[in-house]
């Protein structure tokens, strides 16, 4: 799977799990641990901007690297910070601004020349790296999204 397909295919994972999912639903604890469904979408749009950064730089494009640094520099401040922003927004407030995130990285990669894909940069890590780090963290959170509905 490319990295394009990546993107495209968790995103469509993540709105089949999302799917029909009543707006209560997404309140209830215990999705990941302690965290609620919304806050498992929040947390994924924090990190699609994380990776939207980390592309602008193989663009040569400026870029804040808010997300990207507070993420190295400390994950789980990170996360908690990310979320707690997101806390008291509304399921489709949250999922929008996933979307529109999801959007954003979608665009910077095709602006991405194929060969620059498998160039090192950041980190020593090409844009195909950060992607399948992305999609597999993605995944993982899918498939617990579709756990705790089944429990539900």
């Amino acid at each position: 799977m490319n990295a394009a397909e990546m993107l495209d295919d968790v995103h469509l994972r993540t709105i089949r799990a999302l799917d029909d999912l009543p707006e209560l639903q997404w309140d209830i604890p215990g999705a990941c641990g302690s965290w609620t469904v919304k806050e498992i979408i929040a947390h994924l749009t924090s990190y699609e901007l994380a990776l939207a950064e980390g592309l602008k730089t193989f663009l040569g494009q400026p870029s804040t690297r808010t997300y990207i640094s507070r993420l190295l520099e400390d994950g789980a401040k990170f996360n908690e910070e990310e979320v707690e922003k997101r806390r008291y927004n509304t399921a489709q407030r949250v999922m929008d601004d996933y979307n529109d995130a999801q959007i954003q990285t979608v665009s910077l990669l095709e602006q991405i020349p194929a060969e620059k894909l498998q160039q090192k940069g950041t980190a020593d890590r090409s844009p195909n790296d950060f992607i399948t780090s992305f999609y597999n963290h993605a995944v993982e959170h899918c498939e617990q999204i579709e756990k705790f509905r089944n429990r539900s």
